[in-house]
Formats: structure tokens, C-alpha cells, sequence
């Protein structure tokens, strides 16, 4: 709806009701005047909802942020092994340098295949000496 005809939808729904409340007692008159008003804002409300529908972006994806890649890693299970031991390595080398050895493909490959329990405690010795480290 342009702006023209806003304008205009406006007016007769003024004009109508004004029509409606001078026609008092009188229903052959006040009935159909605030018929008109009705409509005309319901118009008015259409096109307020259409603007909005237009104009309004879609949903941008959120950003992975490092809490939610280390949940989504957590609970991939054996398959989101990867991702935690590339985020401690990540963590190590920026808190202390790149040329802070990371694990080698093999010790990768022998920890993906260590039991849930036993990844945990891997898992939680490498929290704890990073957390000592800082």
C-alpha cells in the first residue's frame, strides 16, 4: 500500500467515524457509517501487517560461538571427539604460542577410539593443566 492511499484509507476511516457517533440514536445512519469505519481500518491494519511482513529481514544465523561448538561436540558423542581436541588445541596455542606441540594424528586416532569414560578424564586432565597454565 503506498503512502496516497494510506492517507486516503485514513480519512474515511475518520470521516465515517465521526459519521458514526454524530448519527447518535439514529441506526439507519450510524450502522452503516460505522460499517465503513471498520472496514476502512481493517484496511489500514492489512496494510500495516503487509509493510511489516515485507520489510522485516530474514532470521540471520546465529553465530557458532565457542560454548555452543563445545555443547554440539559433547553431545555428537564418539564423532565429536574431533572438534574438542581441535578446540584444547586451539585453546593451548593461543594462550601460549604457536609453537605449542599439538597432539600428533596418531595420539588423535588412539583417543577417538579410548572408551566415553576415559575421554572424559583425557578431557578433564587437559582443562585442568590449561586452567593451571593461565
Amino acid at each position: 500500500m503506498n503512502t496516497g492511499s494510506v492517507i486516503l484509507i485514513g480519512i474515511i476511516a475518520i470521516v465515517a467515524s465521526a459519521a458514526a457517533v454524530a448519527a447518535g440514536p439514529n441506526n439507519g445512519l450510524a450502522i452503516p457509517a460505522a460499517a465503513v469505519a471498520v472496514g476502512s481500518s481493517a484496511f489500514l491494519l492489512l496494510g500495516v501487517f503487509d509493510r511489516l511482513a515485507r520489510s522485516s529481514p530474514a532470521p540471520a544465523a546465529l553465530p557458532r560461538t565457542a560454548s555452543t561448538r563445545v555443547r554440539e561436540a559433547l553431545a555428537a558423542g564418539k564423532h565429536g571427539r574431533r572438534e574438542l581436541i581441535a578446540l584444547l588445541d586451539s585453546l593451548e596455542r593461543r594462550g601460549y604460542g604457536l609453537a605449542t606441540p599439538v597432539l600428533s594424528s596418531a595420539e588423535s586416532e588412539q583417543l577417538l577410539a579410548v572408551s566415553p569414560e576415559e575421554f572424559r578424564r583425557y578431557l578433564d586432565a587437559r582443562e585442568r593443566e590449561l586452567e593451571r597454565r593461565t
